[in-house]
């Protein structure tokens, strides 16, 4: 029975060290964000903004976000990035999953002036499509900018996927209101096992 527990306790350590450096674009652990604008917060009925804007934000969404987490973990490995990050980008979104963004003549999962649709789950291959696009702004970002950090190129790859191509032109527009409202959300959330 001991070995059993013995095992069991190596196989969560392995899994806390797995989950816990993944992405090529640094750790969002490090990350320091000032979080939700408060504009966002106001928008959503809080009456503050900020890092504790974003946390609460997320935990409004995060029990629609624990029924995606193997789907992020498969394709935060795919794509090389933090599945945290993925699900503070459909966080931000989508609220955890529960509304999808329509635009135009397909559905997608970038925020747009679109109208709201609720669904009741968002498929693997959205998320991969959603993924597949946020790292195809940070490669963007990348080849733009070959001396930046890791860091700053998930900041300009998340300014870029929100504001469109071409919206970072230098550091100084690395600090997007989006980009600091998904990074507080993921931080929040890496911490709470995503």
């Amino acid at each position: 029975m001991s070995a059993l527990w013995l095992l069991l306790g190596l196989l969560s350590l392995i899994d806390l060290s797995e989950s816990s450096n993944w992405g090529c674009y640094g750790n969002i652990r490090n990350f320091n964000t000032p979080g939700a604008s408060c504009g966002i917060g106001r928008r959503q009925g809080l009456n503050y903004c900020g890092v504790r804007a974003s946390e609460r934000l997320a935990e409004i969404d995060m029990p629609h976000l624990l029924r995606y987490q193997p789907i992020l973990r498969t394709v935060g490995q795919k794509y090389c990035v933090d599945p945290a990050v993925i699900a503070g980008v459909l966080s931000r979104d989508t609220h955890g999953g529960n509304v999808l963004l329509h635009v135009g003549d397909g559905t997608r999962l970038v925020q747009d002036s679109g109208h709201f649709v609720p669904i009741s789950l968002i498929s693997s291959s959205q998320v991969s499509q959603m993924t597949e696009e946020l790292t195809f702004r940070i490669k963007e970002i990348q080849r733009r900018f070959p001396t930046w950090t890791p860091d700053q190129y998930l900041r300009g790859g998340l300014c870029d996927y929100n504001g469109g191509a071409g919206y970072v032109r230098g550091t100084q527009d690395l600090s997007c209101d989006y980009c600091n409202d998904v990074l507080a959300r993921a931080k929040y959330l890496k911490r709470h096992g995503f």
